[in-house]
């Protein structure tokens, strides 16, 4: 069982927050989130929930955040592009057309989350407006795509959320129609789970457990390689171990679990209690 052991908001940071959409952690457990407002979109924190640093221009409407290999990556849905920055702001390059949406090949539609896969592989989650997943090399050339509206295996209704695990499977928080689905490196489908709420935020970790937020809900799930639910906790409130809209999740090395609030614009703090 988990305890909420922080909050951090408006009033422990001393700034206004915008809605927490995306949320990472860096080698030297820095929190990176999209709490901020303008041009500053990205706040930096500390382990004891400080704001450290914050960066970012030209955001219009930020959505997932992923810290991969100490790189920062952040989906943009009204400019249509992802975006990867080095810890510290500087935009290192840029995937779709930007301002553009589309069905090519180097263009998205209301992108929602990228995904890094063991061999260097790209994968981003289109998301709000388009059906499928996107993949590109390391180098950024696309390779593949797979996915179309729908509720059969391989369709999606809302592709919200990804992972990938060390052996190279992709999750996908299908997220309107309430189910995460996984795939092989290449998008042939594996499996389904359905017993875990309407997935909205998805983490991996070297355990291959799975964390998943339920934004809806407001529940959340800690799952094993094979779905079985190890823990289950939050509702819907705004106390501690409540949230508003539990949209993404992330977990330090410690084991520690980070809930971004979308709606309670904040981030809270989860320990597990032995």
């Amino acid at each position: 069982m988990y305890e909420p052991v922080a909050i951090w908001d408006e009033a422990s940071a001393g700034m206004q927050f915008d809605k927490i959409l995306g949320i990472g952690i860096d080698s030297k457990g820095r929190v990176y989130a999209t709490a901020g407002k303008g041009e500053k979109g990205v706040l930096v924190f500390n382990a004891a929930g400080k704001v450290v640093d914050s960066w970012g221009k030209g955001f219009v409407d930020k959505h997932g955040l992923r810290v991969i290999d100490d790189k920062v990556w952040v989906t943009d849905r009204e400019r249509h592009i992802v975006m990867q920055f080095t810890l510290d702001g500087k935009l290192v390059r840029t995937l779709g057309t930007d301002g553009r949406s589309g069905l090519g090949e180097n263009e998205f539609n209301k992108p929602s989350d990228v995904a890094i896969a063991p061999n260097g592989d790209v994968y981003v989650s289109d998301g709000y407006g388009n059906s499928r997943v996107m993949r590109f090399g390391a180098d950024g050339k696309f390779k593949q795509k797979w996915g179309e509206k729908g509720d059969g295996p391989g369709e999606f209704d809302l592709v919200h959320n990804m992972v990938i695990d060390k052996k190279g499977r992709v999750y996908i928080a299908d997220r309107e129609n309430e189910r995460v689905q996984i795939f092989d490196a290449n998008g042939k489908f594996l499996e389904q789970w359905k017993h875990v709420g309407k997935p909205f935020g998805l983490y991996i970790d070297d355990k291959m457990n799975v964390y998943i937020t339920d934004g809806e809900s407001n529940n959340v799930y800690v799952v094993s390689e094979r779905g079985k639910v190890l823990s289950k906790f939050g509702k819907t409130g705004g106390g501690p171990g409540e949230f508003k809209m539990a949209h993404s999740i992330t977990v330090d090395k410690k084991g520690n679990i980070y809930v971004a609030e979308g709606d309670g614009q904040r981030i809270q703090v989860f320990s597990r209690k032995i």
